[in-house]
């Protein structure tokens, strides 16, 4: 049961990061467009600068053990048959880790904007 959550996020997390910034772009181009403010502008950029900042954090924090560049992890994650099974294990422990990081500070940031577009929003009526 756990592995199958497991796989959903991630699974999950792939299909957000791919979905955000073709979001983003849409949001943007209609703002050039018709010049209205969207919030969701705001919200979808505070996601993907979220989820940047803590995966970039979170990859930095990896033991110093683990020498394999971001990309090389990636793709080893894969691909037990040229890598090895302990590497790919834990090369997947890795990306998991990370991914989550990332989509949590992603969320964070992106509730942050939400909720600071709408309590400006209220001070500006007030």
């Amino acid at each position: 049961m756990s592995l199958l959550l497991i796989q959903f996020l991630l699974v999950g997390t792939f299909i957000l990061f791919i979905t955000m910034p073709i979001a983003f772009l849409a949001m943007v181009c209609s703002y050039l467009v018709t010049g209205n403010y969207r919030r969701g502008v705001v919200i979808t950029g505070s996601f993907i600068l979220g989820a940047l900042a803590s995966g970039f954090v979170v990859w930095h924090l990896v033991p110093s053990e683990w020498t394999l560049p971001f990309w090389t992890t990636l793709e080893a994650a894969g691909d037990a048959e040229k890598y090895g099974h302990p590497v790919e294990h834990a090369a997947e422990q890795i990306i998991t880790v990370v991914f989550f990081a990332a989509l949590l500070g992603g969320a964070a940031g992106a509730a942050a904007a939400g909720l600071g577009t709408r309590l400006l929003r209220k001070l500006a009526h007030a």
